[in-house]
């Protein structure tokens, strides 16, 4: 048999992209994710060495200094990093949904702008929707854009900004007053360039530190604070206000199919540790791989791996292709998530009491899965998305 999560009908470019990460992931990932995600280290060293390989250019066009890569090749890179350590692939998720927003619905003076400092990864981006009091209810967004002369003035709080204080742009979603009847006709997308950095980092913008988490160390989350920050009409995404909710409901799109991806990789992992342990750990005379009870997990969990990535792949290619996606990404976040949660723990179980130190890198794993069931939405979103958009085929 095949190893799990094989992708067929890649080029040879996506074939040999793919190793480099791979062989990345295992020579120079794996080996430091314990150390660094323990003391909740920024892995700059590992940053830096992705900046070397063009990761942060994956998907940006060549004409813009990028590598003009697909959206599949992006998630399978983004799967094989969420294998070695997942904060590590969330250094360049929410990168990429910015610089897909501004290659999609940026004015091509924002793209000559910015898109080329985005592929060498000298801008990193910030993706900001979120705030403390509205979870998914994006038309409830309270930050607000005030026209002042030929600009705007900004006032409110962002929440769950992943590289909040180590990004320099951020792509944040405020309220204009356009007029429109409907809330999220009045919705806007901001670019805002900062410098990386905790505390008032430009007039009117605080970042005030990072947020304690149970996983996902080593890399920044935080919150956003506006206090009459300035911005001009030329940091409108596109450059026509009430946009926003489009561009946004765009990248975040992108943004399921990399948790979906992200998904894939830890469940991968997990299976992994759990195949070796279990042909080393011994009982009753033999590995335990060999009772009945142990293997049929490893076929379930294997299934899952499996089925998780086929949709995965069958979104982003979708996504690719131009055509609507917000169904098959949904699908494919709630389900890679949810199997991802499963996978991980019947790993933790097969490990046994050795799951349960810090020693074992299961351990971890138990502790970044539980995040792919909340982000870019929680399984129950994506299960709203999914009845909505099957039902538009089957209506009586």
């Amino acid at each position: 048999m095949t190893r799990l999560a094989q992708t067929p009908g890649l080029t040879e470019v996506q074939s040999d992209i793919l190793g480099a990460v791979r062989t990345f992931v295992d020579k120079e990932i794996i080996p430091n994710a314990q150390e660094l995600e323990h003391s909740d280290t920024y892995p700059q060293e590992i940053v830096d060495r992705m900046r070397e390989m063009g990761l942060f250019g994956l998907m940006i066009p060549e004409e813009y200094g990028g590598l003009g890569e697909s959206l599949l090749t992006y998630a399978l890179c983004v799967e094989e990093l969420a294998r070695g350590w997942m904060s590590v692939s969330g250094v360049i998720n929410t990168h990429f949904i910015v610089a897909y927003m501004i290659r999609q619905h940026g004015t091509e003076a924002q793209k000559q702008h910015y898109l080329p400092r985005m592929a060498t990864g000298d801008i990193r981006g910030a993706f900001s929707m979120s705030e403390p009091e509205l979870g998914s209810d994006v038309a409830a967004i309270r930050t607000r854009a005030t026209r002042d002369g030929d600009g705007y003035v900004i006032n409110g709080q962002k929440m769950w900004l992943t590289n909040g204080g180590s990004s320099t742009l951020v792509a944040a979603l405020v309220k204009t007053d356009e007029g429109a009847d409907r809330a999220h006709k009045n919705l806007t997308t901001f670019l805002i360039e900062k410098p990386a950095g905790f505390g008032e980092v430009v007039p009117g913008i605080t970042i005030p530190g990072k947020i304690d988490k149970m996983g996902y160390k080593g890399i920044d989350t935080t919150e956003l604070i506006f206090d009459g920050y300035r911005a001009s009409a030329d940091d409108i995404l596109g450059g026509t206000p009430g946009l926003g909710f489009g561009h946004m409901m765009d990248g975040v799109e992108v943004g399921r199919v990399n948790v979906s991806a992200r998904a894939c990789g830890i469940a991968i992992r997990a299976f992994e540790l759990a195949a070796r342990y279990a042909q080393q750990r011994k009982t009753f005379g033999k590995p335990i791989v060999d009772h009945q009870a142990i293997s049929f997990k490893l076929a379930e969990m294997a299934t899952k791996v499996e089925a998780a990535h086929l949709m995965m792949v069958n979104a982003a290619r979708l996504k690719d292709s131009g055509e609507r996606n917000d169904v098959a990404a949904g699908m494919a976040k709630y389900l890679a998530s949810e199997y991802c949660a499963e996978v991980t723990q019947e790993s933790f179980r097969i490990h046994g009491g050795y799951g349960y130190s810090k020693e074992y890198e299961i351990e971890r794993l138990m502790r970044e899965a539980p995040f792919l069931l909340i982000g870019e939405g929680t399984s129950e979103i994506q299960k709203t998305i999914i009845s909505k958009g099957v039902l538009r085929s089957y209506r009586i």
